[in-house]
């Protein structure tokens, strides 16, 4: 783990994007339809789990190459805490797959889960301490 990463920080603004933009399923993100001459950036869509951390990260939806690596290390951190055990090789792809896409996943879901895993990371930084 890059001990310059503040997961907990990550978590909660995931948690506050996935408040304001809304939640979304089977993508990123998801350009709602809005009325003439509204246009939203693709950061004030509704996004999934991983979008919403991709933004916390990167300030876009969907990282790009470079922002990979840091964005997977986020939603594997995620995933740890949501799936004890969870060892499998692409965070990301499983994190929509396995967990946000479900059919009875909600948004009140993801921010719980947002907001429990950063408990849970400032909960280990004191104990390592």
């Amino acid at each position: 783990m890059d001990p310059t990463i503040d997961f907990a920080a990550i978590y909660r603004l995931a948690a506050n994007i996935i408040r304001e933009n809304g939640h979304n399923k089977g993508d990123y993100y998801r350009i709602p339809e809005t009325g003439v001459g509204i246009e939203l950036a693709p950061a004030e869509c509704p996004v999934c789990a991983a979008g919403a951390i991709s933004i916390a990260l990167t300030g876009a939806p969907k990282p790009d190459g470079w922002d990979v690596p840091l964005v997977e290390a986020a939603v594997r951190r995620l995933l740890e805490h949501l799936i004890p055990g969870y060892k499998r090789a692409m965070a990301i792809w499983d994190l929509g797959v396995l967990w946000n896409d479900v059919p009875e996943r909600t948004a009140d879901d993801v921010i719980a889960a947002f907001e429990d895993a950063a408990r849970a990371e400032e909960t280990a930084g004191v104990k390592a301490a």
